[in-house]
C-alpha cells in the first residue's frame, strides 16, 4: 500500500468479506460513482474516515494486492472516473475491459502478477499515466497506443512473452525507467533512442541479437543491463555510454 499517502493514514477502515464496494462508496457520498462488480472481497484497508476529506479521498484508492480477489470487471468500472490509483496486480485476470480507458484521471495503474493476453488498445487514453506495472502476465504484444501516455515516467513490461516493441514507444519522452526483461524479444525499435529522459532500461534475458546504436542517444542512462541476450557485439557508441558513468551489464 505505499501509494496510500500518510496524511490519510490517521485512521483505516477495516473491511473484511464485505460483498458490496459500491455500497461502501455511496455510504460517503452521493456521487454516481457507486459501483464496482467484486464477486469476493477481503479488501481491509480501504480509504479513511476524516471529516476534512471529500468523498474522493474514499474512492482514489483502491487494492487488491496480495488478496488474490476473484475480480468480475464489468461496464460500470467506467464510473470510476476519478480513481487516481488503481492496483488489481495478483489476481487471476485473464482481460481487462476497454472500459478502463475511460479512468482518464489514473495516475498509478498496476495490473502485474495476472494472466493477460493483451490489453485494449483504450489504454491510450490514460494520458495522465505516470506508472504503468504489467509484469509477470502473458502479454504478446503492447498496442501502439501506448505512446499516448507521454506523462509516463516508470514502465513495467518484464516477464511477459513480448516478441517486438511498438515504434510509438519514442513518444514517452518522460519515461525515466523501462524493464522488459524474461521476454522473447528479437529486436528493439531504434525509435527508443528517443526517450532521453531514460536511467534505466533493462532488456536482459530476451533474444537480441543486436542492440540498434541509437541506444547511445541515451546519455542519461544510469543503468543498462544487457545480459542474457544473444548478441556478439554492442555498438562502440553504445559502450562510450559507460564513459559517461552509465553501468553496462553485459
Amino acid at each position: 500500500m505505499e501509494f496510500i499517502p500518510v496524511e490519510i493514514l490517521e485512521s483505516i477502515i477495516y473491511l473484511l468479506n464485505y460483498a458490496d464496494l459500491g455500497n461502501l462508496i455511496q455510504t460517503y457520498s452521493n456521487s454516481q460513482i457507486s459501483s464496482i462488480n467484486w464477486s469476493m472481497l477481503h479488501l481491509y484497508r480501504f480509504g479513511t474516515y476524516k471529516s476534512n476529506l471529500n468523498y474522493h479521498d474514499y474512492y482514489r484508492i483502491i487494492s487488491a494486492e496480495d488478496f488474490k480477489l476473484k475480480l468480475e470487471l464489468n461496464q460500470s468500472i467506467d464510473e470510476l472516473i476519478q480513481l487516481q490509483v488503481l492496483d488489481l496486480s495478483f489476481n487471476q485476470l485473464t482481460s481487462i475491459p476497454s472500459e478502463v480507458g475511460n479512468l482518464t484521471q489514473l495516475r498509478k495503474l498496476f495490473l502485474n502478477d495476472n494472466e493477460l493476453i493483451s490489453i485494449p488498445a483504450e489504454f491510450g487514453n490514460l494520458t495522465q499515466l505516470q506508472k504503468l506495472r504489467l509484469t509477470n502476465n502473458k502479454l504478446t504484444s503492447i498496442p501502439g497506443e501506448v505512446g499516448n501516455l507521454t506523462q509516463l515516467q516508470k514502465l513495467y513490461l518484464s516477464n511477459n512473452k513480448l516478441t517486438s516493441i511498438p515504434s510509438e514507444v519514442s513518444n514517452l519522452t518522460q519515461l525515466k525507467e523501462l524493464y522488459l526483461r524474461d521476454n522473447k524479444l528479437t529486436s528493439i525499435p531504434g525509435e527508443v533512442g528517443n526517450l532521453t529522459q531514460l536511467q534505466r532500461l533493462n532488456l536482459s534475458g530476451n533474444q537480441l541479437t543486436l542492440i540498434p546504436g541509437e541506444v547511445g542517444n541515451l546519455t542519461q542512462l544510469k543503468i543498462l543491463n544487457l545480459s542474457n541476450n544473444k548478441l556478439t557485439s554492442i555498438p562502440k557508441i553504445i559502450l562510450n555510454l559507460e564513459l559517461s558513468g552509465t553501468r553496462i551489464i553485459k
